[in-house]
């Protein structure tokens, strides 16, 4: 599970909840929980909708290639 997905449940809000919060679709939150959030500006969007969280509290470690 990534971050955003388990602060997001913690948080209580739904995908589209959150989708309509941040002014995104539900397809960019739901793209967003499956591949997990790599940049810190994905991470600061995200963390806006979150009082209390930063966007360190939201980024995903990369995937490691082989």
């Amino acid at each position: 599970m990534t971050k955003l997905k388990k602060i997001r449940k913690e948080s209580g809000f739904s995908a589209a909840e959150l989708a309509r919060k941040l002014g995104v679709t539900r397809g960019c939150v739901s793209l967003a929980e499956r591949k997990g959030i790599r940049t810190p500006r994905a991470a600061a969007k995200y963390a806006a909708a979150f009082p209390g969280k930063t966007w360190l509290d939201l980024m995903d470690a990369p995937a490691c290639e082989q």
